[in-house]
């Protein structure tokens, strides 16, 4: 993970290249799942009961999550690199919904429309 952070404008910010995660990070953030895969298949090859096999993994899960955006933001905080949130870009409000496919102040018009203007009296 090596690259250079850029300004607003696009263009390279000199002499500030994005830090390299050291391994100790990686085992601080992967250790959860690595810890959960080795139960699992402890608990499998022993057959001591696989209730707890979900629980851990929902765990290990929300540990990986929680450990990488909290290793994120001490990245931001103690070496000013924030090229972990930097590959994202916020979309315009342009009016467009992208979950309903259809203008987000013209959805609740096309309903009204509907039933007021019902010319198959269906309803």
């Amino acid at each position: 993970m090596t690259g250079t952070l850029t300004d607003p404008d696009g263009n390279p910010v000199p002499g500030r290249g994005v830090r390299r995660t050291s391994w100790r990070a990686r085992a601080f953030v992967l250790g959860g799942l690595a810890l959960a895969a080795v139960y699992t298949a402890a608990a499998l090859v022993l057959d001591v009961g696989a209730e707890h096999i979900g629980p851990l993994w929902m765990i290990a899960i929300a540990w990986t999550f929680a450990a990488s955006l909290a290793g994120a933001v001490w990245r931001g905080f103690r070496h000013r690199d924030w090229s972990a949130f930097s590959n994202c870009e916020l979309p315009e409000d342009g009016g467009f919904d992208e979950w309903t496919r259809t203008d987000t102040d013209s959805w609740p018009g096309d309903i009204e429309y509907q039933l007021l203007h019902d010319d198959d009296h269906l309803r």
